[in-house]
């Protein structure tokens, strides 16, 4: 065999050998994320796996082939070159070891990604990089960074020194010519050209079929989002979803006509006329009987998902705080997270307004030169004083910035601590945030004015820091479980300092996550990234009851508003869950669009192009659309619309306070 390699000319054999040495080092960067992920593969066909893994040779080729591109391009020329062949050689090396290495460079990325949130990565990873020292900040202080540096470092070493080993080898000339005793010359080298180029282009299309190249979805072969994920390769996607994005088309939400999407979410808002507002969405919510001029705190906790909490059936016990917390608050234990991000569930939480997909909602230009109505604007109105208060730099998502100029009174942020306090790029650690947000209401509560504090946690997110000598002890082994416990500790903490102030029994305390993140693995698009707690806490205003009805982020605001009983005008999306209630709610992560009712879950993931409706409320997998289409039509109508709506009003810049 590696006599009859021989024959072949070194152009051939140059090529051959980087491709195979490109997809041997592929795969070991995938046997690494099996590994590390091996977790998600209880209950799994082992046969599924091997499939996995023959799919991700199939994407792994698609990758190296894009990689050889153009060294190939200039093999073909090589062939017809006699004197200094080796300097085209030479520039094939270098273009190759550059493009490897920044491969290795997203598959060690990737694996650290997709431990977070359960999918290969794509560019919004590059939504940190408006924060570059954030960054930098969250890649050192995390250990298990400094593995995978290593592991890039190696890579791009060993590499380097093979193409070096394989170009030494192919300068020697082949053995014998076969090909050249049968045809004239040029003839033979054309054919040999010709051969290169149309086999690099058919191992970039991944496919013989000529009607559509390998797509994102081409790996999805069961419903075992592990299984789906193992087979893509995270420089296919991450290009991929690079090139969407360039795409004008995927720019801003563009599903359907904006006067049907307007019209749709109109009739569900249950808004008949509206002459009054600019918005068409606008309404005016008129309230009986005396307000209630109660203070607000807003406490969004961290990767806070219901899965981690006993109102899910959690066995590991890591929030007994919150679980009993629940049962002497209002609770909702049935709302979903707008996005997967925090930005999302600030934005959504504070503002009213879903997660448009694959759009960072604190940067877009249409975002940040107009105002927004939410619960700072709004409450302002009535006297109320504000601030949002958070662990790490207020700049980072240009947080700081965006909140300050929709209404907030004073962003508190990593600069207003002491620097001995701040241990990681989380900042301070969420029982010495809240002591800190306690001084700093309690500061705010010497004024007449009735206050709105938001605060934002930390802790539950990487790189983990639990501090010691504060008195938290952990119960479980797990780093990731002990960082839950330290956070429903920490909650404690911040309601028994919170009770001994003058302003306690004056003060509606709401606890919801910003986003949850991967427990249970029932579903491509996993719930557990978007179920989420909400809890609305007051002895004096609030009786104990549970809502299992279906909610979002988007409804905080509008609630808060019905609690306090005031009249006011509602621009945003969402509603009063305690007096008005809704049928659906909508959400996305990234390139992925769901929406539930009561019991059924419908989503599209669009990179892959496909789609589901199944019966989520007993983690049913069977897929559903052929049994209820109309369902299905229902539910997919009301997202498409509910984030056409949205675009429309920020794009036309009707988002914003209405008179």
């Amino acid at each position: 065999m590696k006599k009859l390699f021989l024959y072949l000319p070194s152009e051939i054999r140059y090529l051959i050998r980087v491709y195979f040495l490109g997809i041997i080092s592929f795969t070991f960067l995938r046997i690494i994320l099996f590994a590390l992920e091996y977790s998600h593969t209880t209950g799994v066909p082992k046969s599924l796996f091997a499939q996995a893994f023959l799919m991700g040779f199939r994407f792994d080729s698609v990758v190296c082939c894009y990689i050889l591109a153009f060294p190939s391009l200039l093999m073909t020329v090589n062939l017809f070159v006699n004197k200094n062949k080796s300097i085209l050689l030479r520039i094939s090396n270098v273009i190759i070891i550059i493009l490897f290495s920044l491969a290795f460079l997203i598959c060690c990325v990737d694996i650290l990604y997709f431990d977070h949130f359960l999918t290969r990565v794509t560019i919004t990873v590059l939504d940190w990089i408006h924060n570059p020292l954030f960054m930098i900040q969250m890649v050192y202080q995390n250990w298990i960074n400094y593995v995978f540096i290593v592991i890039l470092v190696v890579f791009i070493f060993f590499i380097t020194r093979r193409i070096k080993s394989i170009q030494r080898s192919v300068m020697q000339k082949s053995e014998t010519d076969l090909i050249s005793f049968q045809l004239n010359q040029y003839l033979r080298k054309s054919l040999i050209a010709l051969l290169i180029i149309s086999t690099v282009i058919l191992g970039m299309r991944g496919r013989i079929a000529i009607k559509s190249p390998i797509q994102w979805g081409t790996a999805y072969i069961s419903n075992n989002n592990f299984v789906n994920q193992l087979g893509l390769n995270p420089v296919f996607t991450f290009m991929k979803s690079y090139e969407n994005s360039l795409n004008p088309g995927n720019e801003k939400v563009h599903f359907m006509d904006n006067d049907i999407a307007i019209k749709t979410i109109k009739r569900n808002l249950g808004i008949k006329s509206n002459n009054l507002f600019s918005s068409p969405i606008a309404r005016k919510i008129a309230a009986t009987g005396a307000p209630l001029n109660a203070n607000v705190v807003i406490v969004i906790m961290e990767s806070m998902g219901l899965s981690k909490t006993g109102l899910d059936n959690n066995p590991i016990n890591m929030t007994p705080y919150l679980d009993s917390l629940a049962k002497i608050s209002y609770t909702f234990t049935n709302v979903f997270s707008a996005g997967i991000h925090t930005f999302n569930g600030v934005y959504s939480t504070l503002f009213g307004m879903p997660a448009l997909m694959n759009q960072h909602p604190m940067f877009a230009t249409e975002s940040i030169t107009q105002p927004f109505t939410g619960i700072a604007n709004t409450l302002n109105q009535f006297g109320y004083q504000s601030v949002f208060i958070c662990p790490h730099d207020g700049e980072f998502d240009n947080m700081a910035g965006f909140l300050t100029s929709n209404g907030f009174n004073k962003i508190v942020s990593q600069k207003d601590f002491p620097s001995n306090e701040i241990h990681s790029s989380m900042g301070v650690p969420d029982d010495v945030l809240f002591e800190h947000a306690v001084k700093e209401i309690t500061e705010m509560s010497k004024s007449p004015k009735p206050f709105l504090a938001s605060i934002l946690t930390g802790s539950d997110h990487e790189p983990m820091f639990i501090p010691e000598g504060h008195g938290f002890v952990p119960k479980t082994k797990e780093s990731k479980q002990q960082s839950v416990e330290y956070a429903d500790w920490s909650i404690n903490k911040f309601l028994k300092l919170s009770s001994t102030q003058p302003w306690y029994d004056n003060t509606i305390f709401v606890f919801i996550a910003d986003h949850g993140s991967w427990y249970r693995d029932y579903y491509e698009m996993n719930l557990s990234y978007h179920k989420i707690p909400l809890l609305i806490y007051s002895p004096k205003f609030i009786k104990p009851t549970i809502n299992n009805s279906v909610g979002g982020q988007i409804d905080v605001f509008p609630t808060i508003m019905g609690l306090l009983n005031q009249s006011y005008i509602n621009n945003t999306m969402g509603v009063d869950l305690i007096n008005e209630g809704r049928k659906y709610i909508v959400f996305s992560a990234d390139d992925r669009l769901g929406c539930v009712n009561d019991e059924y879950f419908w989503y599209h993931n669009y990179n892959a192009g496909n789609e589901y409706l199944l019966h989520y409320s007993d983690r049913d997998p069977k897929q559903y659309i052929s049994q209820f289409p109309q369902l299905k039509d229902t539910l997919e109508n009301y997202a498409h619309s509910m984030l056409q709506a949205t675009q429309w009003l920020i794009d036309n810049k009707k988002a914003g306070p209405q008179k």
